[in-house]
């Protein structure tokens, strides 16, 4: 199943159970340097968590994701975090895709519900500018 999703990163016809996602995950996570054991990384990006609850609640990836201002670039330090984006925007594309919306251009991104609301606001007045008289 893993290697079926990492090939054609897309959403399986079958359900998977929670614990495969969470395993799944958990082994991604493994990939970010600031999971690297005996490592203490430093950097902008660099995840740092203190509360152990807090790491397991994010299945350990804390690390930011984008290089150089290019959100879709890898972060050789983020490969698990960079991986985890690059199939939610593959699988986000495939079910706009399955609504009927054809294929679009997708980036998922991880926001806070400010930023987020702030990002579709924006994106409606550059679709609808505002008239000035």
């Amino acid at each position: 199943m893993v290697n079926w999703i990492l090939t054609h990163k897309r959403i399986p016809e079958d359900p998977w159970p929670s614990n495969l996602i969470e395993h799944f995950l958990y082994e991604i996570s493994l990939m970010d340097s600031n999971n690297f054991k005996d490592s203490a990384g430093v950097g902008e990006r660099e995840g740092r968590v203190f509360s152990d609850i807090i790491a397991k609640r994010h299945f350990y990836l804390s690390h930011g994701i984008g290089r150089s201002g290019d959100l879709f670039a890898i972060q050789p330090k983020a490969a698990g975090s960079s991986l985890v984006a690059k199939l939610t925007c593959s699988m986000a594309k495939e079910a706009l895709s399955l609504f009927g919306l054809g294929k679009l251009h997708c980036l998922v991104l991880p926001l806070a519900t400010g930023m987020s609301l702030t990002m579709c606001l924006l994106t409606l007045r550059q679709e609808r500018p505002v008239r000035t008289n």
